[in-house]
Parts: C-alpha cells; structure tokens; sequence
C-alpha cells in the first residue's frame, strides 16, 4: 500500500498530480503551519508570455496558524478578478474549453478555510485527471507529534507499506533516519516536468500551475503528461 503525504498547495504544478497518481492513498497535511508567500497560497502562470503570480489573500494571523485554520479573505471579489485574469491569459490556447471547466469550478467555490479551498481544487483536478487515489486529512487523526515521527505516525494510521516521498524531503527525512524509526519502505519520487508545446512561448518555462498544463494539453493529454513514471530509492 503506497502512500504519499503533501500540504495542500494552490493550483499545484504537475508534479503534485505526478504524485498524487503513483499513490494508493494521499494525505493531505493541512494542519501543518501556514507558510506566508509559499505555495499553500500562490502559484504561478503565464500572462502575456511572463511569469504572473496568482495569490489567494488571506487574513492577518500569528505565526503558528496552521493551513486548516488560515482564513481565505473574502471581502473582496477575488476569484472572479482572478479568473479573469486567467481565461484572457489564456483564452487563444488550444484547450481553453478544458481550462474553463476548472476555472469556472473554482469560481463557485464558497470557503472560508485555506485548506478546505485548496483542496477541492486539487480533487477536483485528480477527478478530471482519473486519478484513482484514496483521500485522507491529517487533522483526523489528531496527532501532536512533528516532521519525521508524525509521518510515521500516520502511515501506520492507515496501514502503508511503502512512503513515497517527493525529493526535495530527502534531506529531513534522511536526518531525521526515517528507515531507522520504521519497516515502512522509503522512496522518493524524482519527478522533472517534461517540456510541452507552450503557446505563444519560445523558450519553455517549467514548473508552473497545473493551469498551464490543462491550457496547453487538455485533459485527456494531462492524464498522460502527469503519469509520468520515474520513482527512485
């Protein structure tokens, strides 16, 4: 049984999907602190061929508030300003019909709760992409423990064989001496985005918002696109 364990991210880029579809359960961290100016609250796309940062506002809170409990700053029209931002940016895409799908989803979506918003855009998204993974919370399993020992904690909650963790945790985890702490195999997930055909771009720019992605390759080729197979020891 392979899980993966991520914080819930804003219009996540490929790699989030990547991981999501290689995995038998997902989990989703969001009582993990929030993090200002980090990806639980902002991704990047494309507006007019340049690098544009779309950024959810949130209200002021103390430095220990965790994604479940950031509040979505709601006085203010924002989704609608943002999605239109995002349709004239890429409104001559090939796939723009695909892109109005989700865009037109997320301008419907009513939350208060940071983590609650970024999450329905995420299922969402799988959903579309037929990914078959199994969804948990980790605030359900109501654990007080932090990094190494809380991710053990909750593979053993729901009863995982093998953790399949991105890259960039190689380091923690490795200090942390996860295989020393657990029988639970270890791998990490070595994902690179793939350069697609971007429209209207000379140069490729990688890494951006799933957004990107669906505007250039549709749904059916973002599937393929995100189910790239690349996981190393």
């Amino acid at each position: 049984m392979k899980c993966a364990i991520m914080q819930p991210s804003y219009f996540p880029w490929s790699g989030y999907f990547n991981l999501i579809s290689k995995s038998d359960k997902f989990v989703f961290l969001n009582d993990a602190q929030y993090l200002k100016a980090s990806w639980h609250s902002r991704n990047i796309i494309l507006v007019n061929n340049i690098k544009y940062t779309l950024t959810v506002p949130t209200k002021k809170s103390s430095l220990s508030t965790t994604i479940l409990n950031k509040l979505v700053e709601n006085s203010t029209n924002w989704q609608k300003k943002q999605a239109k931002i995002i349709l004239q940016s890429y409104s001559n895409h090939p796939f723009i019909e695909d892109l109005q799908q989700l865009i037109g989803f997320f301008e419907e979506l009513k939350f208060q709760n940071l983590s609650e918003l970024n999450i329905e855009i995420i299922k969402f998204i799988s959903k579309k992409l037929n990914l078959k993974t199994n969804f948990f919370y980790s605030n359900n399993f109501d654990l007080l423990e932090k990094r190494t020992t809380k991710i053990i904690q909750i593979l053993n909650r729901i009863n995982a064989t093998v953790y399949l963790s991105p890259d960039g945790a190689k380091k923690y985890l490795n200090e942390d001496k996860f295989e020393e702490l657990t029988d639970i195999k270890l791998l990490f997930n070595s994902y690179r985005a793939i350069e697609y055909k971007q429209k209207n771009q000379k140069n490729f720019i990688e890494n951006l918002s799933i957004i990107d992605v669906i505007a250039n390759l549709g749904w059916i080729n973002t599937e393929t696109y995100v189910k790239q197979k690349n996981i190393n020891k």
